[in-house]
């Protein structure tokens, strides 16, 4: 089996940040986000989220594999060190389902000291529609035409058959677990930092910001970073500085004071 989550960055570093990737992603494309952690002095572990991952029952997938190793990775890093950190970075809705898995396979809400969310999430009256949101993802992910339609072959006739199903039965992880990113009991507030497009025709800014408003009024520290002339999960490559200057807030907010002086030191 492929290698599912790739550790990397310095191995005795306080901070770990887990990277979640979008639904259809791969490893490759999210591993390039790994580096602004690393410039920052971070370990990190990633995973992508396949198409299958993202939007077909765990069990039918290796999502618990997947969720249950990232776990793992977190309480390894906790026990290293008294004063260890671990902060979420969550690509689209895709990878809200996978941070909830960490969370749900951790058995630990509070594992995270903080979270980055990346072009997302969805409005929560968007949760009977998680099912039926694969062909949209799949036809907006820049696959061939072929591989396009094989992959619409595989998934269209599940995601009919779930989203007409839930009147009757709820959705199973990692979809069902989607509800559980708006509630402070299952995501605890924590320092957050919301990076979104203005030009993102998946998710348009009014949700994110209407998240932002919900984390802050459910007791959350939420930093934002709107990038200009962006669409979705492409911040980065349009604004990289502005990224970059947010994520390294980010984390010298995370670390506290005396990462704020070892900053003011070195300028």
């Amino acid at each position: 089996m492929a290698q599912q989550v790739v550790l990397g960055g310095p191995s005795h570093a306080r901070g770990l940040a887990v990277l979640c990737g979008w639904g259809g992603s791969s490893l490759k494309n999210v591993l390039k986000y790994s580096t602004l952690w690393h410039k920052l002095g971070w370990r990190t572990a990633t995973a992508a989220m396949s198409l299958d991952q993202t939007f077909y029952p765990a069990s039918w997938t290796i999502m618990d594999e997947v969720s249950a190793e990232l776990a793992a990775t977190c309480r390894t890093h906790r026990a290293a060190r008294s004063d260890a950190l671990v902060a979420a970075h969550a690509f689209s809705n895709g990878g809200t389902f996978l941070m909830l898995s960490v969370l749900a396979a951790a058995n630990d809400s509070e594992i995270f000291d903080g979270v980055v969310y990346d072009s997302c999430p969805s409005r929560p009256s968007t949760a009977p529609w998680l099912a039926a949101g694969a062909p949209l993802v799949i036809a907006t992910s820049g696959l061939s035409s072929s591989s396009m339609g094989l992959q619409l072959l595989r998934h269209v006739p599940y995601a009919i058959v779930a989203t007409l199903a839930m009147p009757l039965r709820p959705l199973p992880p990692p979809l069902g677990r989607w509800p559980q990113l708006f509630s402070a009991d299952a995501n605890p507030p924590r320092r957050e930092l919301m990076v979104y497009g203005d030009e993102d025709a998946l998710i348009p800014a009014a949700h994110v910001e209407a998240f932002v408003r919900l984390r802050e009024s459910q007791g959350s520290t939420v930093r934002t970073l709107l990038c200009t002339g962006s669409p979705h999960v492409s911040h980065l490559r349009t604004n990289p500085s502005q990224y970059a200057h947010a994520i390294e807030e980010f984390v010298t907010a995370l670390e506290g004071p005396a990462a704020s002086t070892q900053l003011v030191s070195k300028l």
